[in-house]
């Protein structure tokens, strides 16, 4: 092939999207997909060299890093931050997925089976900074309540729906780390909805905004807790190995709410 020609395909298929904000491709999405395997892959095999247990403390953590990155994408949006090939994806994810194994690292060196109370720190640390400029920023707060009060009605309407309808609850079986991977999934849908119904904004990614074009935003929560329930069925009946299918779930979990958390943010400082 053409060295000409692979330029012009990295150009039109990465580096134009990214100078432009046109949204994703599906190249992009594929191209990610395969990076996003091999980050997960690298943090399983690390977390099994340091005797790591991927449970619901490992998925908290990870809950600080996605926050970290959403806020920090929102942040870019409204020009607070610089817009540069490191400050948006796949840039930030590699930059703050280094920054979170490292942290896991130094953290089960430093502190064994506690590791999760250093590898918190190093995240809130540089939270609490862009935190401040968040709040400085805010325009629309009440978007939070919005968010807030649909994810709560949904999640408990679902909640209650499992709890007392057995035969949903033998079939599907969830796990206490299930709650975490649901609720993230449902704010991205909760907030996508919001932000183009009420809002005005627009879906970047091109199969979530096929969707809306044939049956409005709000298709996002349905289709948002159908895909999830799916996903989570399939790892719990397929999956053995109790570490790999954690992590699976945790990285669920981060690309609902790495989304669904910048949105909210961008809404909130009309960005």
């Amino acid at each position: 092939m053409d060295l000409s020609n692979v330029k012009k395909f990295i150009y039109k298929y990465y580096i134009e999207p990214i100078e432009k904000q046109s949204g994703y491709n599906y190249i992009q999405e594929i191209t990610y997909g395969i990076l996003l395997f091999f980050m997960v892959y690298i943090f399983y095999r690390t977390c099994k060299i340091f005797h790591i247990d991927i449970d619901r403390r490992f998925a908290v953590v990870t809950v600080f890093y996605t926050v970290l990155i959403s806020l920090i994408r929102a942040l870019v949006d409204g020009g607070y931050i610089p817009h540069t090939y490191y400050t948006v994806t796949p840039g930030i994810v590699i930059v703050i997925g280094l920054y979170y194994l490292i942290a896991i690292i130094l953290s089960a060196l430093i502190l064994k089976e506690r590791y999760y109370i250093l590898a918190t720190i190093m995240a809130v640390l540089p939270l609490t900074y862009l935190i401040f400029i968040f709040l400085k920023n805010m325009v629309h707060i009440e978007a939070l309540f919005y968010v807030l009060f649909m994810v709560v009605l949904i999640y408990a309407i679902f909640n209650y729906l499992l709890e007392r309808i057995e035969s949903i609850k033998n079939i599907l079986k969830f796990q206490s780390i299930d709650r975490y991977v649901i609720l993230a999934q449902l704010t991205d849908g909760v907030a996508t909805a919001i932000g183009i119904g009420l809002y005005g904004y627009w879906e970047q990614h091109p199969l979530p905004r096929f969707f809306m074009d044939h049956f409005g935003p709000f298709i996002m929560i349905p289709l948002k807790l159908v895909a999830v329930i799916t996903v989570l069925y399939i790892l719990n009946s397929e999956v053995e190995n109790r570490d790999l299918r954690n992590i699976l779930k945790i990285t669920v979990m981060a690309l609902g709410l790495a989304p669904g958390l910048r949105n909210l943010f961008r809404i909130v400082m009309g960005v």
